[in-house]
């Protein structure tokens, strides 16, 4: 087994980048699909972008110990666009990030609407091109064969909206309780359990959709890509594997299509708790899929 150069904290980056990027989008898109009544579910997408690329970044930098080694050597990164994937990423995650804070101030001090959608639409193009990036970044390294795919980047993409809706949704019951005067609206639709339930089913519609694409794109990855089997068998890393197919995958689908039943028959407050167990499941999940990719490729290589 291979020194491992990149660890927890890395694989701790990589799913903030994909969930900053999936929560964006996924908050964006509901105001731009001018979904009014679940204004809530967008300010909690666009707040948790925001303080998700944020640690995200802070962590990264702690992890390269630019702090440490000659600290304003970050800023020579920018300077190599377009020759290296590196300067290429910093400047797409530098951009969507003041996108990302721009947006948040625009929503929370009731901002020019126009002004707002515009933000929104480039952050949309942002956050996916953050959350494609995660997987480019793997996929750049030379001398691991797991990483050498070119549908890691969807994988991660389509992890990050999973986890962008998962994280959304939870912020609202959070911040709502938490802080109910700076966040009365959360709060408001958090204690109305059908209008929650109708969030729910909302957003459970695209979920299960993006389940099953990325199942079908994790078949792809693994019968194209050299070496996987160590993911799936004979590795340290092969029981969170199957812990990622369990609680990101089969869990939450599960789950999202028991809720359509409950729903049909009025029990609100039970699909309320239910989604919340399979929130938490799927940033779990999320969370493990970048640990198997990123610390079972230095396994083997």
């Amino acid at each position: 087994m291979s020194e491992l150069i990149w660890g927890s904290i890395m694989v701790l980056y990589l799913f903030l980048g994909g969930l900053a990027g999936g929560s964006f989008t996924v908050g964006a898109l509901a105001d731009l699909l001018n979904k009014k009544e679940y204004r809530p579910f967008t300010k909690a997408g666009i707040l948790s972008s925001f303080v998700s690329i944020l640690v995200g970044l802070v962590m990264l930098i702690f992890d390269l110990k630019r702090f440490d080694v000659a600290p304003i050597g970050i800023l020579h990164v920018y300077t190599r666009f377009p020759d290296s994937i590196m300067s290429v990423g910093t400047w797409i995650i530098t951009a969507f990030t003041l996108v990302s804070l721009f947006t948040v101030l625009i929503w929370f001090l009731d901002g020019d609407v126009m002004i707002r959608k515009i933000l929104e639409v480039v952050g949309v193009v942002l956050g996916l091109s953050t959350a494609a990036y995660t997987g480019i970044l793997l996929s750049f390294a030379r001398g691991v064969p797991v990483w050498q795919s070119g549908f890691l980047p969807w994988l991660f993409v389509l992890s990050g909206l999973l986890t962008g809706i998962a994280l959304s949704i939870i912020v609202i019951p959070i911040a709502g309780l938490l802080m109910p005067r700076a966040f009365a609206d959360f709060k408001a639709i958090w204690d109305s359990k059908i209008r929650f339930a109708g969030l729910i089913e909302y957003t459970d519609r695209y979920a299960q959709s993006l389940i099953v694409v990325e199942t079908v794109v994790m078949l792809l990855y693994f019968l194209t890509t050299p070496s996987t089997s160590i993911l799936w068998w004979g590795s340290g890393v092969s029981v969170y594997f199957y812990a990622y197919l369990l609680l990101a995958l089969a869990a939450p689908l599960a789950i999202a299509i028991y809720d359509m039943k409950l729903l049909e028959e009025g029990k609100h407050e039970t699909v309320t708790y239910l989604t919340l167990l399979a929130i938490i499941l799927a940033l779990m999940g999320g969370y493990l899929l970048r640990y198997v990719i990123l610390i079972g490729g230095q396994m083997l290589y």
